[in-house]
């Protein structure tokens, strides 16, 4: 359905919003919950726990002296009954008409719509703009709010949907993606909970109802692996400590009305940066007249910027008009010149503010208003009263008190503009006061962090989002770790999505079976292309086996999967099977699908020949290699004196032979490819980028390193 603009009270969302659910376990059955003593004792047991909540978050904020950049944490109560649904625009089925509400349900229907109903809860909306950090604040202090009253379950989402499931997608199980998460996520007793889909309903859509009583009947089932918490608590680290590491101290010259508006809601300076940075040249009309905040008394003093807020107002161009009244001390690079600039910027952004000061509720004939009620006059809410009457007054009024208390939940410019012009006619301004805190101010912080260079840029994405080291010049990792990694990659299986790591194995014994029966499937459908493959029909004319027909007839499908994929390692790894094929052999057509199926089981008997047949072959090899130039450039294995005398015997036709060391060689060829690539794009760096790994800058070795690279080295 399409939404009116402004009908919905919850259009005025910004893509920079996050959105969450406080469930509370109520002490009210959902049949009592439908009654008005019901909804009576439900809502008071809802400002019950809001209450709670608030306090909680109250202390914390101001442990920390937290500024919020846009929005503040606010909780709202709702009951969820339908008339509650009808104000917020959230209809309680798909049929909007009055006529269509009024047809009866069924008893299947009932229950299901009553199953999909949210249950009563706590709801915020809060927009953080430019600072990411509010939305992380936010998760850290539902994480302590879940803490502190174990009954509740939390739910938190943006405009990206489950955020929290994006900061641990690298360690999340295979099954768990946008589209088998939906309404799955939740927090419980500080945990992240993620419930698991059904193998057999990968699409379903879990109600959110149904998922809060899952998890508060069991809190620890659904509980998330370590990995995907420590995720999560380390994006929450840096609010672990009071201490505020965002905040910047900075002293500038100001008005008296904002200094002292400063000094008794430090909250201000979030509205009024972002005001001054979002000017447009109606907002300039009023800085020219300075209406308010008059320059000519202006005064020392301490302010607190996020530091967010500070890199914003110090990037923010502006030339102050001296007609004013606005006077500059000092050359631009002094100090007194900054606080002069900073605090111009600043009373002109308090300036915007105030002259954008309006009263929601004192329009009743706003676009807004007239919409939302052309809304609910749309969806039967006011049902058959005729306009003017009691019935119809008192719904009306209803309405009108729900969408006042709905406008003012998010600070705009209009709201903060009014706080401002309230504050100023009820405080009185003491100069005195504010000039003898000049002589005790703290200094201003360093901004030295406002300027990074690119390699410090680097560092920091590196250290949040760089790959893992596999390999290190001061012997971290050994090189059989390192070969070893790189074969269990090479032997992982891909998809259009990426490469499936074993730790990514997070699934039932149906999810497995299920699996295996896909992987089956898949494979059937495999053999059948190669069937008609001419290409492979061409290999195995040229390298055709004997066939037992007694043996084939018995082999399964499995066997044949299994001696087809042993055949396929067979080739990779350069393994040559014994050739027992005769030249008289009347296969040359090969054009029955049927008698390729039995070369591949006959194949299979094969696999016994196979670690004979290649180890004499290699050790051939290595007799014929041993001497030569490309023998000796190896890097050899120090055995002891036993393996020598038992090698010996082998090879006694070849002096002084050490068998070659493959892990140090592998290690050797890589570093040398790498160092080739001299920091650009190559086969090694791409290889290991794929693994999710990466070369440490110590890993640029110079010649003399290289050569002396040794199994102890590394």
């Amino acid at each position: 359905m399409d939404k009116i603009f402004g009908a919905n009270l919850e259009f005025v969302r910004e893509d920079d919003y996050v959105e969450y659910f406080v469930f509370p376990k109520l002490d009210v059955g959902q049949q009592e919950q439908q009654q008005s003593d019901g909804i009576a004792a439900v809502r008071k047991q809802l400002e019950d726990t809001r209450t709670k909540c608030l306090d909680l978050v109250d202390r914390l904020t101001k442990e920390r002296n937290y500024i919020w950049h846009k929005d503040e944490f606010e909780l709202r109560v709702r009951t969820c009954t339908p008339q509650e649904l009808l104000l917020n625009d959230e209809s309680t089925s798909s049929s909007t008409t009055t006529k269509e509400q009024s047809v009866p349900l069924s008893k299947n229907q009932q229950g299901q719509q009553q199953k999909d109903q949210v249950p009563p809860h706590l709801h915020g909306v809060t927009h953080y703009g430019d600072n990411i950090a509010d939305e992380w604040f936010i998760v850290y202090l539902l994480t302590k709010l879940s803490q502190e009253f174990p009954t509740i379950v939390v739910r938190v989402i943006d405009a990206d949907g489950e955020f929290l499931l994006i900061e641990a997608a690298d360690v999340l199980p295979k099954w768990a993606n946008p589209d088998t998460c939906e309404q799955r996520v939740y927090i419980c007793q500080g945990y992240m909970n993620l419930i698991q889909n059904s193998p057999a309903n990968t699409t379903k859509l879990l109600s959110v109802s149904e998922a809060v009583e899952k998890i508060q009947n069991n809190a620890t089932l659904y509980k998330v692996s370590p990995e995907i918490q420590d995720c999560i608590e380390q994006r929450m680290k840096e609010f672990q400590s009071t201490e505020n590491a965002a905040l910047h101290h900075q002293i500038v010259r100001l008005p008296l009305g904002v200094a002292m508006l400063l000094k008794k809601k430090p909250s201000l300076i979030s509205a009024a940066v972002r005001s001054f940075c979002d000017r447009d040249p109606i907002d300039m009309k009023a800085c020219r007249s300075m209406r308010y905040f008059p320059p000519e008394q202006r005064v020392r003093t301490n302010v607190c910027f996020t530091k967010c807020l500070y890199a914003m107002i110090m990037h923010s161009s502006y030339l102050p008009d001296r007609n004013i009244g606005w006077n500059l001390t000092g050359n631009p690079s002094s100090e007194e010149y900054k606080e002069d600039l900073l605090g111009i910027k600043v009373a002109c952004g308090f300036e915007i503010l105030a002259s954008q000061a309006k009263d929601p509720n004192s329009d009743e004939k706003s676009a807004a208003w007239k919409a939302y009620v052309r809304s609910l006059q749309a969806k039967g809410y006011f049902k058959d009263n005729i306009e003017g009457s009691l019935e119809y007054q008192r719904l009306l009024q209803e309405a009108k008190s729900y969408f006042n208390d709905n406008q003012t939940r998010f600070r705009t410019a209009p709201l903060v503009g009014k706080d401002i012009l309230e504050l100023l006619r009820s405080t009185e301004i003491n100069a005195e006061e504010l000039r003898d805190e000049e002589n005790n101010l703290r200094p201003s912080d360093s901004d030295d962090w406002l300027n990074i260079s690119a390699e410090q840029l680097d560092a920091l994405l590196l250290d949040r989002y760089g790959p893992k080291t596999l390999y290190k010049a001061n012997g971290d990792i050994k090189s059989e770790e390192f070969t070893k990694n790189i074969s269990q990659f090479l032997e992982k299986e891909s998809t259009f999505e990426g490469v499936e790591r074993d730790s990514d194995d997070y699934s039932t014994g149906e999810e497995e079976k299920h699996a295996e029966d896909e992987k089956r499937k898949k494979s059937e459908a495999f053999k059948a292309k190669v069937k008609k493959n001419h290409s492979m029909r061409q290999a195995v004319r040229k390298n055709p086996v004997n066939l037992n027909k007694s043996n084939a007839s018995n082999a399964t499908n499995s066997e044949h999967e299994e001696s087809f994929t042993t055949q396929v390692k067979s080739f990779l790894d350069f393994v040559i099977p014994e050739d027992k094929w005769d030249s008289n052999s009347e296969m040359s057509d090969y054009e029955d699908e049927e008698d390729m199926e039995r070369n591949f089981a006959a194949m299979h008997d094969t696999d016994k020949h196979i670690d004979a047949d290649i180890k004499a072959y290699m050790d051939q090899m290595d007799r014929e290699l041993a001497n030569t130039t490309i023998g000796k450039s190896f890097d050899k294995t120090k055995t002891n004196t036993k393996a020598k005398l038992a090698t010996a015997e082998e090879f006694d036709d070849i002096e002084d032979f050490e068998p070659i060391n493959i892990n140090v060689n592998t290690l050797k060829n890589m570093m040398e490819s790498y160092k080739s690539q001299v920091g650009a794009s190559g086969p090694v760096s791409n290889l290991l980028s794929a693994m999710g790994a990466g070369m440490s800058t110590s890993a640029s070795l110079s010649q003399e390193e290289t050569d002396d690279l040794k199994e102890s080295s590394v």
